[in-house]
Order: structure tokens, then C-alpha cells, then sequence
């Protein structure tokens, strides 16, 4: 694609695409079950494993390793597609590459695109893998998680 010139992904610091997350009873009570279980069973699998290890060797990565999926997801980042013709045409491109990825587009408006995950995986963050999709004349500006933004350029760059 000699027309088509892709920004840098940038990290988008307020999410664009959605609002700040509401974090529900459900959400928190799951987060606090798997702390509270999962990561004493590790912290318990990894003493047995080698006992002459320091505890605190195996507890500190053990808590970085379990909180680390948290701040992970609110990483949102975007870029931008420029094309010389009309980025219209681009999405057709765009819905192949969003397929190949695992998304599906669930809502369109002129001038925007909204892809959900087809089997978003256990437990169902709402809307926290959406990817946005503005069409403007010659640009296309893509919004989501940075490392779905990554793929689908990788993806978009073929």
C-alpha cells in the first residue's frame, strides 16, 4: 500500500473511546477473590518448588506478576491512517484486518466504526477491548488497546 502512511501509536492518556471505567461490585469482587486465592497458591507452589528460596523473592514478583494485568488494560493508545484517496475505501481493508484479529464490528455511523472482540475472553470487561474507528476525507484515526493497535498495524502494513 504505497498510498496509505501510518502514524506512530501514541498513548492516549484519558480514554477517548470510552469513559472513565465504573468499576462494578462484581468486577472488584472477582479481583479481590483472585488476589486473595490465586496468588498465595502461587506465592505456596513456588516455596515448595525450591524452599531454600527467600520468601520475599517469591512473594514481590508474585504481586508485581498479579497486579500487572490491571494497569494493563487501561492502556489506550491510537494512530492514524492517511491516505490519498478517500479513507472510505479503507475500511473495507480495515474489516478484514479486524477479522483476522478476532473483532467484529458491532455499531456503524457515518463517519465511525466500533469493533468488539468476537469471544471476549472470561470475565467480560465491558467495552475494555473496543477499538474506534473515525472516518474523516484521507484519515483514518484508530483508538483501543495499544497491543491490538499493534497487531492490527502489523496487520494493515501486509
Amino acid at each position: 500500500m504505497k498510498s496509505v502512511t501510518f502514524s506512530d501509536i501514541e498513548r492516549v492518556r484519558k480514554g477517548a473511546y470510552r469513559s472513565a471505567p465504573i468499576v462494578s461490585v462484581q468486577r472488584l469482587s472477582l479481583l479481590a477473590l483472585c488476589m486473595t486465592v490465586g496468588l498465595p497458591a502461587l506465592v505456596i507452589a513456588f516455596h515448595l518448588i525450591d524452599p531454600t528460596a527467600p520468601i520475599g523473592y517469591i512473594v514481590l514478583p508474585v504481586l508485581l506478576g498479579g497486579l500487572l494485568p490491571t494497569a494493563a488494560c487501561g492502556l489506550t493508545g491510537r494512530f492514524e491512517v492517511t491516505t490519498r484517496f478517500s479513507a472510505c475505501h479503507l475500511v473495507g481493508t480495515l474489516d478484514g484486518a479486524m477479522v483476522r484479529l478476532g473483532y467484529a464490528p458491532t455499531e456503524r455511523t457515518p463517519g465511525a466504526v466500533r469493533y468488539r472482540a468476537h469471544g471476549t475472553p472470561w470475565p467480560q470487561w465491558q467495552g475494555a477491548a473496543d477499538i474506534t474507528v473515525t472516518v474523516r476525507d484521507h484519515l483514518l484515526e484508530v483508538t483501543g488497546p495499544m497491543r491490538t493497535l499493534r497487531a492490527l498495524r502489523r496487520q494493515l502494513s501486509c
